[in-house]
């Protein structure tokens, strides 16, 4: 009853964009995790050209990061919203229907710059805009099971479409289809959270306000060691399909299996671990996180296939850790006023931390072989678990918003219970 009632007083707002984001990423992953195969095995490119095409395109979108983080702040976390479900369904319907790689990477493309990182940017400041501080890490893990839900779901719905289509291109026609339901929700369903004072700066002092972030050595520090972690993650969906593919024979319905395994566990243990992981110093967390995020992945290749099974579930528990602890950590450190844009300057480190694992990891395998390439993604691991607690005396919350819900007050949906003043 006492969790039903802390569940309860999250404004309904709060909820509307828990359960976008499981439709949102059960379309995101009808095509997503089949995009290297499709690469691969239907267009014959080799894993050095999937890595370039896939990292360069990531890190080619990086400074539209800053720019979506700006528009956050100065127009609204729904626009940016908008148009992050929009470029993910151009790539995916493109990719249905695409025949020339020109086209192919032009679609990669625009889905970086435009795409998922302006998502995280979007739904990132929207719950940390409503929600208090002491329950930012919760609430990012509520999102996170939702997005882990339709990891799980969205392979499922993909199967037997790829059964009967196996070009893989039917499959990433119904994820477009899939992601715009999201869209509708947003449009028709959606409110905008973004506190009124954060929004009365022309667009240059919203670019401006980037100086207080890059000048932030604290958010600096914690970024650059979060890029390790981030390299092992990157090469979960990118890289490793292909390793377990040349190494174990893994097939890509055997594939599609650990995928399921992989969210099932993330969306069982992602609230209860942070729930009852969330005081615990954020720092230890995250060097956890990025010990079972390097290990699992880079055993990954030397354990033949039936123990593939215990490195998804060690990953899974690294990523149930990583993902929200960091965004609350960020959420922490931003001015009220300047959410949106560290949020964007987050999204542009996590992405391109992710984009390493294909840039990088595509490249290593091809000159390293898979298992020394997937060594080095555990000695990244074991390196960031080292560093994440020598941060604990450089990190500490900074949020000077007195009220974490003042747009929730404004939208009419006010949390009951817990007074938000009180919470800081």
């Amino acid at each position: 009853m006492r969790l039903s009632g802390e569940l309860r007083s999250l404004p309904r707002q709060y909820w509307l964009l828990v359960a976008g984001i499981f439709v949102y990423a059960a379309g995101v992953e009808m095509c997503y995790p089949f995009q290297t195969l499709y690469l691969n095995q239907q267009m014959g490119l080799s894993m050095t050209s999937i890595g370039l095409i896939i990292g360069a395109t990531l890190f080619a979108g990086l400074p539209f990061q800053i720019v979506g983080g700006a528009i956050a702040d100065r127009f609204g976390r729904r626009p940016v919203l908008i148009l992050a479900i929009c470029a993910g369904m151009a790539l995916f319907i493109g990719l249905g229907v695409a025949q020339r790689l020109w086209l192919v990477i032009a679609l990669f493309a625009f889905e970086a710059a435009f795409g998922f990182a302006q998502y995280l940017t979007a739904s990132n400041a929207m719950v940390t805009d409503l929600t208090p501080l002491s329950r930012r890490a919760e609430a990012f893990s509520i999102t996170r099971v939702a997005l882990n839900t339709g990891i799980t779901i969205g392979p499922l719905m993909a199967a037997p479409l790829i059964a009967l289509d196996p070009t893989f291109r039917t499959s990433f026609l119904g994820a477009g289809l899939v992601c715009g339901i999201f869209l509708v929700m947003v449009l028709t369903l959606f409110k905008e959270t973004r506190p009124p004072a954060a929004g009365r700066n022309s667009m240059g002092a919203a670019f401006r306000g980037y100086g207080q972030v890059l000048r932030d050595r604290r958010m600096l520090a914690f970024c650059a060691v979060a890029l390790l972690p981030l390299y092992g993650f990157g090469q979960v969906w990118v890289t490793m399909p292909i390793v377990l593919a040349d190494l174990h024979g893994v097939s890509a319905g055997m594939w599609g299996i650990l995928l399921v395994v992989y969210g099932a566990c993330t969306a069982l243990l992602q609230y209860p671990v942070v729930r009852a992981l969330g005081r615990v110093d954020h720092m230890f967390l995250l060097a956890l996180a990025s010990l079972c995020i390097g290990m699992g992945a880079g055993s990954a290749a030397f354990v033949p296939w039936p123990f593939t099974f215990a490195c998804i579930v060690t990953i899974s528990f690294g990523v149930v850790l990583l993902v929200p602890i960091s965004s609350t950590v960020v959420s922490h450190l931003a001015p009220a006023a300047l959410r949106g844009r560290y949020m964007g300057f987050w999204t542009m480190v996590y992405i391109g931390g992710y984009a390493l694992g294909p840039l990088l990891g595509g490249w290593a395998m091809d000159a390293l072989g898979g298992r020394r390439a997937f060594a080095v993604v555990a000695a990244a691991g074991v390196l960031g678990a080292l560093l994440f607690p020598l941060l604990r005396t450089s990190t500490g919350a900074r949020d000077e918003d007195e009220d974490g819900t003042a747009a929730t007050a404004a939208l009419g949906d006010e949390p009951r219970g817990e007074r938000p003043e009180q919470a800081v």
